[in-house]
């Protein structure tokens, strides 16, 4: 009898049971690795002085540049030709100024550094291998833009701008102690922080004593 009802039991939760699959995807690029690029590229821009062509009509030459993220670069560049009252044409021969832009280097770096035990694999036949044990793990991700801006006059080719070096960088740094949260900081971070307003929240980082310290995540 109680065997019967053990079975019956079984069937009852076979048939009331169900599950779950959840489905999770990312994009090609972190939208970290965007930012970095995208930020360097605007502090870059930054640096360089239009006054001497406002309100001039200006065509953008553009096949010199060549790299990644090429399209916000341009419309970056347009943005503060027009926030300098600049007019854009399509045609150089509609232009009063005739504006270059190249790219020197574009693109983002990666430092990786961890104090531990690395991974340890068995000895054959064995698949298996002893997972690496992390005490302290520092990574640090930079994104870097050199950009050159020439513009001339267009009937006379003599240079109106010319920005020389514009180099700018962006960085984004997170490290942990024994697998506790990460601590993060860096230019990203903080510009993150200051368009969303995300407030800075605290995690707990043991120290090699074994007490804990607060520290703030930027």
């Amino acid at each position: 009898m109680e065997f019967r009802l053990t079975i019956v039991a079984c069937c009852s939760l076979a048939l009331v049971s169900g599950c779950a699959t959840t489905k999770s995807s990312d994009t090609a690029r972190t939208g970290v690795e965007q930012l970095l690029i995208s930020s360097a590229t605007d502090q870059a821009l930054d640096k360089v002085n239009f006054e001497p062509i406002r309100n001039a009509k200006v065509f953008v030459e553009t096949k010199y540049l060549d790299c990644t993220d090429k399209n916000y670069i341009i419309v970056a560049l347009h943005q503060r030709l027009m926030r300098n009252g600049s007019t854009l044409v399509d045609k150089a021969e509609d232009a009063q100024v005739i504006l270059e832009v190249g790219s020197g280097a574009v693109g983002t770096d990666r430092q990786e550094f961890f104090v531990g035990i690395p991974a340890i694999p068995l000895p054959p036949p064995s698949p298996i291998a002893l997972p690496k044990m992390e005490i302290f793990t520092r990574t640090k991700a930079m994104g870097t833009a050199k950009l050159t801006i020439l513009a001339y006059d267009a009937k006379t080719r003599q240079p109106v701008v010319d920005s020389g070096l514009t180099l700018s960088r962006a960085d984004y740094k997170q490290w942990t102690v024994l697998g506790a949260s990460p601590v993060v900081s860096g230019s990203i971070p903080d510009q993150i922080t200051s368009a969303t307003g995300e407030k800075e929240s605290f995690v707990n980082v043991p120290t090699i004593a074994g007490r804990t310290d607060q520290r703030k995540v930027r």
